[in-house]
């Protein structure tokens, strides 16, 4: 199973404390952030990719389901919240699950467990969908079929991601994070927080430079040896 990344929301600094301890005992799971408001929450969700939000409901300025409203691609949410009259609405909003404060180990290793069987099966499916020539992307309310051979790169933009191809652009309704997990392994490499490219249209690399004809693509420090291992540069 992939590394699955994650944010923990709480105003409560002993609940976030709590929570983070928790997961620091888990294989595979890494904490991007540890907010203390929905502001930060905000900024944690643009810097990084996040699987899976634990997410309190009262907080100053807006809740947690006030802030899940908001976002139009919300990662897994695991609720941590003190009032159990908030489940309801929860579920409605397609939360994982719903842990009432004070918060057993037990029973926080129980949603862990319903997180990792949801990641497992998105990575079977997008195994699947490796085996085809192409893939459908959700442009306005159409599904559209793309040729993987069409595509140059894609690019980041907030709860959307900009579709490159060789003739035109489409602006599609999905974070990268998810743009990657359709995408083969073996055609696309991420390079970037903000930048996904397909490998066999690389024209040059040039320090922390990928060119794809004219256009140049920046490669993230964290990502450049990875790239230099697919090209078989290193």
């Amino acid at each position: 199973m992939k590394k699955i990344n994650c944010i923990v929301v709480d105003d409560e600094p002993l609940a976030r404390e709590l929570v983070s301890r928790y997961i620091n005992k888990l294989k595979d799971w890494e904490i991007k952030a540890s907010c203390r408001s929905v502001a930060e929450a905000y900024e944690a969700l643009y810097q990084n990719d996040v699987d899976v939000i634990f997410l309190d409901i009262n907080m100053p300025n807006k809740t947690g389901i006030e802030f899940l409203s908001t976002l139009k691609n919300p990662p897994h949410i695991v609720f941590t919240t003190a009032y159990a009259e908030y489940a309801a609405k929860a579920f409605d909003l397609k939360a994982v699950d719903y842990l009432v404060k004070p918060i057993t180990e037990e029973r926080f290793t129980e949603a862990i467990g319903k997180v990792e069987r949801l990641v497992m099966s998105a990575e079977t499916s997008s195994v699947t969908r490796q085996e085809n020539d192409h893939v459908f992307l959700k442009q306005d309310n159409r599904l559209v079929k793309v040729m993987f051979e069409e595509i140059l790169f894609i690019e980041a933009l907030k709860d959307f991601s900009k579709v490159h191809l060789k003739e035109k652009t489409m602006l599609i309704s999905a974070h990268l994070k998810m743009m990657e997990e359709m995408l083969p392994q073996t055609l696309f490499l991420r390079i970037h927080r903000s930048y996904i490219i397909a490998l066999n249209k690389i024209t040059a690399v040039q320090g922390n430079i990928v060119e794809i004809g004219k256009l140049r693509i920046p490669v993230g420090s964290t990502y450049k040896d990875e790239l230099m291992k697919k090209l078989g540069l290193n």
